[in-house]
This record gives C-alpha cells, structure tokens and sequence, in this order.
C-alpha cells in the first residue's frame, strides 16, 4: 500500500504587512495634518534647517556609497540652490532673482542658520559696543540659606550675617567673585521682579558694610532668581562664591 504523501510548506505567511501597511499609511496622514497646520507654508524653516545636515554629512563623507576603490568618499562639487517664493511682508512686489529666504539677496547658501545668525550678532555687538571676554570660572561654591528673610530692609538676619561673614574675605580678593541669590518664592515675574530687588539691597547692604572698593564692589552682583526644581527643598537665600581665572 503506498505511503500517504505530506502536503507541501505553505511558507511564510504574509499577513503582517496589511497591519504594517495601515501603519504607515496613518503616519503618512498625520505628519501630513501636522505639516498642514503649520504657520510657514513657504518653505524657507526647511531650507534653514537642513542647512545643518547637509554640513554635517559633507563633514565626513558618506564612505561606501558607490562601488571601486577610487570611490570610498562621496565629494560633492556644486550645491544647487532651491528657489522660493516667499511673500514679502510689507505687501511689495517679490524680487526678480530671489534665490535664497534671506533678507539680503546674495544668493548664498545657507549652512547652518543658526551658527551664521549668532556669529553676525556677535560681531555686531563687537562693532557698536566695547566688549570684553569674561574670565573663566575655575571653580564655585554655594552657601544655602532656608531660613526667611526679615520683613524689613535689608532683609537681613543674625544667622544671615554669620554667612556674610563667611563669604566677606572673598570680595578682597581680585580673583573672586561673589553672587547674592534671593530666590523667588513662586515662578512668577512678580515674584522674580521682587527676589531681584531684594538681592540688590542685600548686595548694597554688603557693600556699605565692607566698605568696598569700587573694583571689589563690581565684583558683588545680587541676583533674583525663580526655583523651578520641583523635588528639591528651595533655598531663601544664596551666597555664590566664584574662584575666576587669573587676569
């Protein structure tokens, strides 16, 4: 009698790609209804923002794109230019020529907007205003104090002025520096505005009783800071002492 033959594998099933498929469909929709919200419909934000990935890919090359040995690194000669039509916001006609989203129509690519923007602001401010480099800190230390300040200017209590006391020596010094940091009660601009100037009395207060130099008094900055750390204790008080860089 003749052995009953198996039926042949069916395979692997495919089945899993309807899912995938309705997947991807329903990303496609929703980056589309982002996209369509939008405020910028030119597109001049994407021609900015991928100014930065085409640097850093032209940065090291893309080895192994192409096959033969003379072709490990992809050089890429000319960079072609996209042209947009960006309305003009106070209603004129659009240049003839326009090649680019900037004001200026220099026709120059944009690599990274951002690096480019911070590096014309600084040398604008270098040009307007006599600016110096600030001198590195070395290392710091912070006094935290939790008990409340008095009611009354300057604010100060006895276990206040035994921290001062503390961090006094250090304004004699050239390279110190001292922060006094009143911390804002609740992240709010009242609260900061109010923790800013109850810094500066305190700091006025310092001064007046050091007898501060005008050099060492530029070197006591009171401050207002908000607490934003919600696990943390907020401290009332600070005293942050800054050890700078020899001049």
């Amino acid at each position: 009698m003749a052995r009953k033959q198996k039926a042949p594998g069916a395979g692997p099933n495919m089945a899993y790609l309807m899912s995938f498929g309705d997947t991807m469909t329903t990303l496609l929709a929703f980056f589309i209804v982002l996209n369509s919200l939008a405020k910028e419909q030119t597109g001049a934000k994407l021609y900015a923002g991928t100014g930065s990935f085409v640097s850093a890919v032209s940065s090291f090359g893309m080895p192994g794109s192409a096959p033969g040995d003379n072709s490990r690194h992809v050089i890429k000669m000319e960079e072609p230019v996209p042209t947009y039509v960006v309305p003009d916001p106070e209603g004129g006609e659009p240049e003839m020529g326009a090649r680019d989203p900037d004001d200026k129509n220099d026709a120059l690519r944009v690599v990274d907007r951002e690096q480019e923007d911070h590096e014309r602001f600084l040398r604008e401010m270098d040009r307007l205003f006599d600016v110096k480099q600030l001198r590195k800190t070395k290392s710091s230390l912070a006094i935290d104090i939790f008990n409340p300040l008095v009611e009354d200017e300057p604010y100060l209590s006895e276990l206040h002025y035994k921290a001062v006391g503390q961090v006094l020596p250090m304004l004699y010094r050239d390279n110190f520096q001292v922060d006094v940091v009143v911390w804002a009660t609740t992240p709010s601009p009242t609260a900061w505005k109010r923790a800013t100037q109850q810094s500066k009395v305190i700091s006025d207060r310092i001064a007046i009783m050091a007898n501060l130099s005008p050099e060492n008094r530029a070197r006591l900055k009171g401050v207002g800071r908000p607490w934003f750390d919600a696990t943390a204790e907020r401290p009332v008080l600070s005293f942050v002492v800054r050890k700078m860089d020899d001049a």
